[in-house]
């Protein structure tokens, strides 16, 4: 079994040959390679196919090709269990990811997405993207990164367009009932671009409002 912090890596979007959101994929594997103290030497990131390129340092630079998968706006999701980790590891992009892979297996097994995960009864991610909900007041809700959760690059790039859309952002903590109650819920990440969700298990969840979804989704076509 691999230790967390026996690597440390990012997943980057490359588009038309440009890595997107390059600066943020760097400041996020220098402040996770801190945590997990590992020592990096980033080098120039460049001449990439388009597509989805896993880049991990584990003594040296490996990077891991694929293509874009189809994305989908409406996604359905399961709730699972997060992982448990020591605490200057929970929220890094660490070495012993496995776990987040099973929860997207065992997601996919029961006719679903994506697995939220769910930690002292608060959902505090997801297998491979950031939770966004909005409230019945109209505010978005993202978890606290101290309930550890990992940061989506992609939402750290559509954080400003919240507010410049009239959308308030809260950090803290996301429960089953407040999803139950929501607006809408959609997850943002490299992979995924941005879905909404529209069941959890047999739960539908929103109340048909897209204004999120359609905010994002045109922010990222742009770019």
């Amino acid at each position: 079994m691999a230790s967390p912090r026996d690597e440390v890596f990012t997943t980057v979007a490359v588009i038309n040959g440009e890595i997107e959101f390059l600066d943020l994929h760097l400041k996020r594997l220098n402040e996770h390679a801190n945590r997990l103290d590992i020592e990096i030497n980033v080098p120039d990131f460049q001449n990439f196919e388009d597509g989805l390129v896993r880049i991990t340092f584990s003594g040296n630079w490996n990077y891991e090709h694929r293509s874009f998968p189809m994305y989908k706006p409406k996604i359905r999701a399961i709730y699972a269990e997060a992982p448990e980790f020591e605490d200057s590891v929970m929220g890094t992009k660490h070495g012993h990811w496995q776990p987040y892979h099973e929860a997207k297996i065992q997601a996919n097994a029961q006719g679903a997405d994506i697995s939220l995960l769910v930690k002292d009864e608060l959902v505090i991610d997801a297998d491979r993207a950031s939770p966004i909900l909005l409230d019945a007041q109209g505010i978005a809700w993202a978890s606290d990164e101290k309930n550890g959760s990992v940061r989506s690059v992609t939402f750290e790039a559509l954080i400003g367009l919240f507010t410049q859309n009239g959308i308030p952002i809260q950090f803290g903590n996301i429960t089953k009932k407040m999803i139950e109650k929501c607006q809408e819920l959609i997850v943002v990440g490299t992979g995924m671009r941005v879905a909404m969700i529209s069941h959890i298990h047999t739960q539908k969840i929103g109340n048909g409002t897209h204004r999120m979804l359609k905010m994002c989704q045109k922010f990222l076509e742009v770019r």
